[in-house]
């Protein structure tokens, strides 16, 4: 890892950009900004003047002043809510005038405002499920381009890069379980274009990335608009919305007969924006191991601008195939050893709409719905007996989510909502089939910013109960046999969770910022877990600390620097004991234990226009404890460092990307033959770096043609994130885009 680590820090030294420092004399111009609609001032807008590293900010009455030396000049304005505008300038002014500048109001949609490269929140900018400002150090935004040069293929594979980001892997087409700051059970929650989805984390690596316009990671526990679980983070998926006529054709093979297909089409017809995507992936999998894939995705989406001030949003996806479950190796679980397993076929249903309204005072309201519809039939052949099991992990949601948001002054917004989600598996899932499942679920939150000059603050509060009209399944892996008669749960309110967050940030210059946030809460088992006594764990009770801060020049150059504290009372863990459930599964038992977590994070990335490059590097360096016979102990399940570094570089047609990812070394003997570790010890995994790239050649004209080729895995490492599953080494494709 050390030979890294320069590489790390000259990315996160070089994104400081030196500002130029030009002669006198200089002169002192003032202008104002105001809404072109309205006529009010726009107040904490960013004033940049291009390519000098010169800004400010105007004040509540929407004025600003900068001195600059006798030129010519180009003047970027920018504020969230407001289109971006540019102005050029001469000085000395020959009038002699302050500037008047008329700022034209967005049109956004609750979930649309993108806050990256703003520093501060004017008033009336009411979009309600946006991260507060507060957390932005800890906030990771990758772009469809990114994910293509990444030669990302699920919205798991997305993820690799991501700072403090770690996929547990039991061989990819089997289950890709992603966190961070290793932090799990809970797993981050997912949204789709702000829309919270319940029972997603397995859906992500069947998700094709064809229709998805960015990915946007809350690594913090602030979140608590995006999501019911903002205590450990949120993945939100923004998908493409084009604003004229585009189509894409997609195709690449490689070894192991790996194969990606897709296409693409979208366009803009006097109110209404839509696109329609389909993607097919698989491979034939690891020889002697399985894990044969065969995936289909169809996608589509539709924006209709109904009237000046009402939105339609809706989206709808459709997934099926096969998936092979890939093989343990030794000293991998006797039990597993003994079995083959697979979803066939596998069905998945996601769909959602968004109704908007604007108020003229500036406020939003939206109404959202989900339903979202899941079968798998799971079969797993029996080795030794020769002997087939099966049934159907089938399960079902439907939601509402209304939400509230408007300008209680120039300088403060308060935000609103209440959800409904009701959740049933008519059949139980798999390691409880034939237990009924049947939940409801209710929560409302309430958000607020307030602004002082450059101060930002931002507090809220999330409720959540529930009731549960039946459940019949036992553990987050399934259901011991012991505790098949078990009577189920019926009519019972859920337990109730709360969650609440705090949060400032200051504005040091027009590049730079701090921030802080605290929240805390509670966090209820997933529903069914269960510990070695035959009991439910108690709720864990989670506190985090973030303090951050952020640098980002108007040529996009960006370092953020981020320490983090969580402390974590009862968390729930795996306890390490095994029972075997009633359909001949193995299954992994919980218990509650105290932990704690603290780090930094470092991460940076520079544009290189000398070299027609950019570069990026992020490391999160974390220490985990956790609680051994009443004192604290180093935790040895989780990697201390995990780092990620890349090179891309585009010119002229020809375009070429290198990732690197090392993820620090840890044990764990989940899986392991018990008569292994007691022979040899804890089972050692991490402690790899893996290199992965890309490149290709662009044919310009009406339809662009890039020719490619990308290599995964090309240092040919065999690690282990989970015991018993290595990585299927090197792998090679090669592959033709057409966009039109």
């Amino acid at each position: 890892m050390k030979k890294y680590f320069p590489f790390v820090l000259t990315a996160i030294l070089a994104s400081f950009i030196i500002i130029p420092v030009y002669s006198q004399p200089f002169y002192t111009i003032g202008g104002n900004l105001f809404n072109s609609e309205t006529n009010e001032p726009v107040i904490n807008a960013n004033v940049v003047v291009v390519n000098t590293g010169s800004g400010t900010s105007t004040n509540a009455q929407g004025d600003f002043e900068l001195r600059l030396a006798s030129g010519e000049y180009t003047i970027r304005i920018t504020s969230v809510g407001f289109s971006d505008k540019e102005i050029q300038v001469r000085i000395p002014l020959e009038s002699g005038e302050r500037l008047k500048v008329a700022l034209q109001p967005k049109k956004q949609e609750i979930g649309g405002v993108d806050v990256f490269g703003h520093f501060t929140v004017p008033g009336r900018d009411t979009v309600i499920n946006v991260v507060p400002m507060s957390v932005l150090p800890a906030v990771t935004k990758i772009s469809a381009v990114e994910m293509e040069k990444q030669g990302a293929v699920t919205l798991t594979d997305a993820l690799k890069y991501v700072p403090g980001g770690w996929t547990e892997t039991r061989g990819r087409k089997s289950k890709q379980f992603f966190s961070v700051r290793g932090q799990k059970y809970p797993y981050p929650d997912y949204s789709i274009d702000g829309v919270w989805q319940k029972e997603f984390e397995e859906t992500a690596y069947t998700l094709s990335v064809l229709d998805i316009e960015s990915v946007e990671i809350v690594r913090s526990s602030n979140a608590l608009v995006k999501g019911l679980s903002g205590l450990t983070g949120v993945i939100e998926v923004k998908t493409k919305k084009p604003e004229r006529e585009t189509a894409s054709l997609l195709t690449k093979y490689g070894e192991q007969n790996n194969y990606v297909a897709g296409l693409q089409y979208g366009n803009k017809i006097n109110d209404i924006t839509f696109n329609t995507a389909a993607a097919f992936f698989g491979t034939n999998g690891i020889p002697g191991r399985g894990g044969k894939e065969r995936i289909a995705n169809f996608h589509g989406n539709m924006d209709w601008e109904i009237s000046n001030c009402i939105t339609l949003h809706a989206g709808a996806t459709y997934i099926s195939g096969l998936r092979e479950f890939v093989g343990i190796v030794e000293p991998g679980s006797p039990k597993i050893l003994n079995q083959k397993e697979k979803f066939d076929p596998l069905y998945t249903w996601i769909s959602y709409a968004k109704l908007n309204y604007r108020g003229k005072d500036g406020s939003q309201t939206e109404l959202q719905a989900n339903y979202t519809f899941r079968d798998a039939n799971y079969q797993n052949y029996n080795i030794q007996q020769e002997t087939t099991t099966s049934h159907h992990d089938e399960d079902r949601e439907y939601g509402f989510n209304l939400l509230h948001s408007r300008s209680l002054s120039h300088s403060n917004t308060l935000r609103v909502g209440a959800l409904y989600n009701h959740w049933v598996a008519p059949d139980g899932k798999r390691y409880y089939a034939g237990r009924r499942c049947d939940v409801h679920t209710w929560s409302g939150v309430i958000a607020d910013e307030q602004q002082f000059g450059r101060f930002l603050l931002d507090a809220g509060f999330r409720l959540i109960g529930g009731y549960i009209s039946e459940w019949g399944g036992f553990g987050i892996e399934g259901s011991g046999a012991g505790f098949g008669e078990v009577a189920p749960i019926t009519d019972q309110a859920a337990p109730v969770e709360w969650q609440s967050a705090l949060g400032g940030s200051y504005l040091l210059s027009p590049i730079s910022s701090i921030h802080y946030n605290f929240s805390g809460g509670t966090i209820a088992p997933r529903k069914g877990s269960i510990t070695g006594l035959g009991v439910a764990p108690q709720n864990e009770t989670r506190l985090q600390h973030d303090l951050g801060f952020r640098m980002r020049t108007q040529r996009k150059n960006e370092m953020k620097i981020t320490a983090f504290f969580a402390q974590r009372k009862n968390a729930l863990d795996l306890s390490g004991e095994t029972v075997v459930s009633e359909n001949d599964l193995l299954v992994e038992l919980y218990e509650n234990r105290d932990k704690r977590s603290y780090g930094v994070e470092l991460a940076a990335n520079m544009n290189v226009a000398l070299l027609h490059s950019s570069v990026f590097a992020n490391t999160t360096f974390m220490k985990n404890e956790q609680e051994s016979d009443g004192k604290m102990i180093e935790e040895d399940k989780l990697p201390n460092v995990i780092a990620n570094g890349g090179f891309l570089y585009e010119h002229s047609g020809v375009d070429a990307s290198l990732f690197i990812h090392y993820t620090g070394p840890y044990s764990n003997n989940r899986f392991v033959n018990p008569r292994w570790v007691a022979e040899n010890g804890d089972y050692q995994l991490g402690d790899c770096t893996t290199v992965d790239f890309t490149c290709g050649y662009t044919f310009q004209g009406k339809i662009k043609t890039r020719i490619f080729a990308e290599g995964k895995n090309m240092l040919d490492q065999k690690y282990e994130t989970v015991a018993g599953y290595p990585d299927q080494g090197r792998l090679l494709l090669a592959g033709i885009k057409l966009v039109y």
